[in-house]
């Protein structure tokens, strides 16, 4: 592969992992590659065998030319739908229906909901999340939030001194 197809090839991986909520640990496991290995392939290194993208493809259901394309865009709710496809695998499924990744969370359902349309404190915010079932602690929410920068608004409390409120950068028509 050129070097220019395994960045893209790379990218699109991560994008996928991301999109299903998983550690590189626990997509590493299921595709059947180490987790050195994928972290080669997510930086878009050379010098790995396309064989190793062999149980990927298998697992994720694209093909090499989807995860070639530079405008490759995964499917909505791809979690829930690959969750589906593996629910008689045992295995699989015990892996996929453990709490997601704290930026799946963020990504997938915080952002994509008018909760943050609002200012709200970082324990609103861990709340937000248990109800849904997911248990993160409030530093490491705030940390990823800090780390969203162009989509994420933090500003001082206005009555609270040590405490920041978080809100979604809001599109301009």
């Amino acid at each position: 592969m050129a070097k220019v197809s395994t960045a893209i090839v790379g990218k699109n991986i991560k994008s996928i992992r991301e999109s299903i909520g998983l550690s590189q640990k626990d997509f590493s496991i299921l595709v059947g590659v180490s987790r050195a290995s994928l972290i080669k392939i997510e930086a878009g290194s050379t010098g790995y065998r396309l064989n190793l993208l062999d149980g990927i493809i298998d697992f994720t259901k694209f093909n090499l030319s989807d995860l070639s394309k530079m405008n490759f865009s995964l499917p909505d709710n791809y979690r829930e739908k690959l969750i589906r496809v593996y629910e008689e695998d045992v295995t699989v499924g015990v892996i996929l229906n453990q709490q997601p990744t704290l930026v799946y969370c963020i990504k997938y359902s915080l952002l994509n909901s008018q909760f943050l349309k609002e200012p709200k404190e970082i324990r609103q915010i861990t709340k937000f999340f248990a109800d849904k079932g997911w248990v993160f602690s409030g530093n490491s929410i705030q940390i990823a939030l800090k780390r969203m920068t162009g989509i994420i608004v933090i500003k001082k409390h206005e009555s609270k001194g040590n405490t920041n409120t978080y809100s979604i950068i809001l599109k301009r028509n």
